[in-house]
C-alpha cells in the first residue's frame, strides 16, 4: 500500500512527540484543512491511509524504539558488535522516566490516536453513506486500538482520548488522567469489535494491506489472551480468546480471510513477497528516491557486512538462545546469525568474502581469515538478529533506506495464541495439534501429548523460537508473570560493565515518560518509579 500523506491541521495539535533523539520532529509533507481532508471519499481514503502511515513515518528512531521496548528485557539479550547506550537501560533493567525510547514511542502512539480520531469524527461528513463511511471508521478504530494495546502493555493505564482535538481549549482531552488498565482494555475491545463488524473479509489490488475483518478478529483474540494473563488475570478471557481465534483458524476461516502458513519460513519476510497470506497485518516501507525514509531495522540489527558492509549491530542474542533451536530447525540460522560471508566495503578489519563466525567460548564474532575479533573486544557480544529480508539497500541510499515492512502480527502467532488459550481451557490435545503445525513448517520435531503444564512450557518456548524480534517477547514475559525468573537466569557477563539490576515489581511496566508528566498535571507515575 503506497501512501500519499495528506494530513488535516488537527493532526499536528496536542499530544506531540515529547523529546526525541537528536531533536527530530515529525513534519507532514503537506497539511490540509479538515474541510479539504474530508471533502469526499477520495480525500477520506487518503487521510485514512495517513493513519496507517503514522506507524512508519519519520522520525525513524521512534519506530526503532519499539523494538527496544518489546524485545530487550529478557534472559537472552546482550550487546551487539557495536555497544549502544540506547539499549543499555532496557536490557539491564535500568530504565528511567527520562529515557528517550519510552518517551518517543508514547508520542508516536498518540499521533496515531490523534489521526484516527480525526477520521472517526469526520468520515460521515466526507461520505454520508454510513455503510461506506463505517469502513474507514473501522480502519481508524483498529489503528487506535492497536496503539492503545501497545501503550497499555508498555505503561499500564493511560489517558483515553476518543475525540478529535482541534483546539488547545479542549483541556479535558489534552490533559486526560490515566485510565485504569481494565478501562484501557475495555476501550481496545470495543474498537476491535466495531472493526471486525464493519470491515471486509479481504482486500485486493491497490487496497491489499488495508486492515481486514480477519485481522481485527485475530488481534482481538490476542487481546483477550493478554487480558487473561497479568496484570488483569481475567481467566475467563482464555475462553473468549478461543472463541474469537477459532473464527480465523481452520479451513473455513483461512479460506475466508486468506490466512495460512507459508511453506518456507524465510519467504515470509521477503520484500518481493509482501502481504503474503501469513502476514495478518503489517505497516509498509517502500524506499525510493522520491520516498527516501525507509526502515532502519536492518542497519541497526543485522551483523556488519551481512548485506551492505556498514551495518551497526546494536543488539545481540546469547549463544544459549541459539542453542534452544534444534539443528534442523529452519528458523535458527535465519533468526540468529551464527556465521556469514562479509559483503560490502572493508570494515572493522574484514573485507568482502571473509567468513565471519561467532565463537561462543569468547562471545565474539571472529574473522576466520585473520583470527581477529570482529568488533569491540572490550565487551562480550552476542549473535545478531537476522529475521528480515536480507537485501542490500539501493546504492547511495541513507542507512534507513531499506524497504523492510513492520510485520505486526503473523498467522503463526495466531495459531500459537489459540494453542495457548486452548491449553489453558483444558483442551490440551487440540492445542498440541496447532503447536506441532508451527513446528512442522520449521522442520522441527513434533511434541508428544503430555500434561497441561508440560504443554504450557512448550508453547512458551515455541513463541520465543517463532516470534522473537516481532514485538512479542517482553509482553509475553509480563503477561506470564515470569520476569523475575528471566532476570534470575541472566549473568552480569552478558551486560556491559556487568551492571545487571535486580528484579523489582516496578519493572513489570515501563515508567511513564517524564516529559508527559511535566506536560500533563493529571498523569500519575506508575508505582515504584
Amino acid at each position: 500500500m503506497r501512501i500519499k500523506i495528506l494530513l488535516p491541521i488537527s493532526f499536528v495539535l496536542a499530544f506531540g512527540m515529547g523529546s526525541c533523539k537528536k531533536n527530530l520532529e515529525e513534519k507532514p509533507f503537506s497539511s490540509l484543512s479538515p474541510a479539504s481532508a474530508f471533502a469526499n471519499e477520495t480525500a477520506l481514503k487518503e487521510t485514512t491511509l495517513g493513519v496507517y502511515q503514522s506507524w512508519t513515518s519519520t522520525p525513524f528512531f521512534d519506530v526503532f524504539d519499539r523494538f527496544i521496548l518489546a524485545e530487550c528485557g529478557h534472559r537472552y539479550a546482550t550487546a551487539g558488535i557495536y555497544d549502544d547506550a540506547f539499549f543499555y537501560p532496557y536490557y539491564n533493567f535500568a530504565e528511567s522516566p527520562t529515557d528517550d525510547a519510552a518517551a518517543s514511542v508514547w508520542g508516536r502512539y498518540y499521533i496515531t490516536i490523534a489521526r484516527a480520531n480525526s477520521v472517526i469524527a469526520n468520515a460521515v461528513k466526507a461520505v454520508p453513506d454510513t455503510t461506506i463511511a463505517s469502513i474507514y471508521i473501522a480502519e481508524a478504530r483498529f489503528n487506535r486500538a492497536y496503539a492503545y494495546f501497545n501503550l497499555v502493555r508498555d505503561f499500564g493505564g493511560v489517558p483515553l482520548v476518543n475525540v478529535e482535538i482541534t483546539s488547545l481549549a479542549q483541556s479535558d482531552a489534552i490533559y486526560a488522567p490515566n485510565a485504569s488498565v481494565q478501562e484501557t482494555y475495555d476501550f481496545i475491545v470495543e474498537d476491535l469489535q466495531f472493526a471486525e463488524s464493519h470491515l471486509p473479509a479481504t482486500w485486493s489490488g491497490d487496497d491489499l494491506g488495508r486492515i481486514s475483518a480477519g485481522a481485527a478478529k485475530a488481534l482481538l483474540g490476542k487481546v483477550y489472551l493478554t487480558m487473561a494473563g497479568l496484570p488483569l488475570n481475567n481467566v475467563p478471557c482464555f475462553q473468549k480468546a478461543v472463541d474469537k481465534l477459532n473464527e480465523v483458524v481452520g479451513p473455513a476461516g483461512e479460506a475466508m480471510y486468506n490466512f495460512g502458513l507459508l511453506p518456507n519460513f524465510s519467504d515470509i519476510f521477503s520484500i518481493s513477497n509482501k502481504r503474503n497470506k501469513e502476514v495478518v497485518f503489517s505497516f509498509s516501507y517502500f524506499y525510493s528516491s522520491a520516498s527516501p525514509d525507509g526502515s532502519l531495522y536492518p542497519f541497526f540489527l543485522f551483523p556488519v557486512g551481512l548485506v551492505d558492509g556498514d551495518e551497526q549491530t546494536r543488539f545481540g542474542y546469547t549463544p544459549e538462545f541459539y542453542n534452544l533451536f534444534e539443528n534442523n530447525d529452519t528458523r535458527r540460522d535465519f533468526t540468529v546469525v551464527n556465521r556469514y560471508m562479509f559483503t560490502g566495503n572493508a570494515n572493522i578489519g574484514a573485507v568482502a568474502g571473509d567468513s565471519i563466525i561467532y565463537d561462543a567460548t569468547t562471545h565474539h564474532y571472529i574473522i576466520q581469515r585473520t583470527g581477529e575479533i570482529f568488533g569491540n573486544s572490550n565487551i562480550f557480544t552476542g549473535m545478531a538478529y537476522g529475521k528480515l529480508a536480507r537485501v542490500a539497500r539501493p546504492p547511495g541510499s541513507i542507512p534507513w533506506g531499506y524497504s523492510t515492512d513492520l510485520i505486526e502480527l503473523r498467522y503463526a502467532d495466531v495459531l500459537l495464541c489459540l494453542a495457548e488459550a486452548l491449553n489453558e481451557t483444558g483442551k490440551t490435545s487440540d492445542a498440541l495439534i496447532l503447536l506441532n503445525r508451527v513446528r512442522a513448517r520449521a522442520q522441527a520435531s513434533a511434541y508428544s501429548l503430555g500434561s497441561q503444564d508440560q504443554l504450557r512450557d512448550e508453547i512458551r518456548n515455541e513463541r520465543r523460537l517463532e516470534l522473537t524480534g516481532e514485538f512479542t517477547t517482553v509482553y509475553d514475559i509480563r503477561r506470564w508473570g515470569t520476569l523475575q525468573s528471566e532476570i534470575a537466569a541472566m549473568t552480569p557477563l552478558q551486560i556491559i560493565n556487568n551492571a545487571l539490576n535486580p528484579y523489582s515489581p516496578k519493572l513489570e511496566l515501563y515508567p511513564i515518560p517524564q516529559t508527559q508528566l511535566d506536560a500533563n498535571p493529571n498523569l500519575i507515575q506508575n508505582p515504584g518509579w
